[in-house]
């Protein structure tokens, strides 16, 4: 009897970085000053957590937060869903309007 394998294959077509990435710090903003955490950022988008309730479809605007500089990307709120309950944990993707640019080689 042959064994079974599952073998995982990466269908994400863009590399995830971890928090901000190199470029920016895991906390950030959504306007009008919600204060959240980047768990990673893509260039197209970014998994956020907040203690707020987030309302999908929402257009934001997203407040990063860098060394020595501080960049915004529109977007619109894509899903959200309760990330943990003690303490009360909402996560949600925010959508950039824009390509951002990630490159973890230009800090």
């Amino acid at each position: 009897m042959a064994s079974v394998v599952d073998v995982a294959v990466e269908r994400r077509v863009e590399p995830r970085h971890p928090g901000g990435g190199a470029r920016w710090t895991p906390q950030a903003l959504l306007r009008p000053g919600q204060p959240i955490m980047l768990i990673n950022i893509t260039s197209r988008a970014a998994l956020v957590e907040s203690p707020t309730r987030l309302r999908p479809g929402a257009q934001t605007e997203l407040q990063l937060l860098g060394f020595g500089n501080r960049t915004a990307v529109r977007g619109r709120l894509d899903r959200c869903f309760v990330a943990g309950l003690d303490p009360l944990r909402y996560r949600g993707v925010v959508m950039f309007d824009r390509v951002l640019d990630v490159a973890d080689d230009q800090v």
